[in-house]
């Protein structure tokens, strides 16, 4: 699973939900239209999980653009309704290819015309150059059971 692949998933979430607005993908011009979406990746760790396993962290910072009325002022009121459901609509098991994802949600504190959603996800993969290797299976096992009567 690659990260442009949760990208793409996240993204088509938002279109389906909201045809008419525009999702900006790791690079939001500077005039950018309003109302849209803004997702950037924060963060990308690879970490070892073990000899053939990587455990993959990644976050992502999505960003709400409300709409600007006459005043260059932004309803706080829809901004809040709206951050719900983009909460709302990541919040099932998001399908990346073949697999499934379960994405971690945090709203961060919002700005008059603008709010975030901080989205974390973790899921292990086989470690590069492993592909192919074959990786011994165990021969035998043990098994400890210990219980406490009191």
């Amino acid at each position: 699973m690659k990260v442009l692949d949760i990208l793409d998933a996240v993204n088509a979430r938002l279109v389906e939900k909201w045809p008419d607005r525009t999702v900006y993908v790791d690079v939001c011009p500077v005039d950018f239209a309003r109302p849209s979406f803004w997702i950037a990746v924060e963060k990308n760790d690879w970490t070892d999980a073990n000899r053939f396993m990587i455990r993959h962290d990644l976050q992502m910072r999505l960003t709400l653009y409300d709409e600007l009325d006459e005043h260059y002022d932004a309803s706080w009121y829809r901004l809040a309704q709206e951050t719900d459901q983009v909460m709302e609509l990541l919040t099932p098991v998001l399908q990346v290819g073949g697999r499934h994802l379960k994405l971690n949600l945090k709203a961060l504190p919002r700005d008059p015309d603008r709010a975030c959603v901080q989205i974390n996800a973790v899921w292990m993969d086989q470690r590069p150059g492993t592909v192919g290797e074959n990786i011994p299976a165990a021969d035998s096992y043990s098994l400890r059971v210990r219980a406490d009567i009191n």
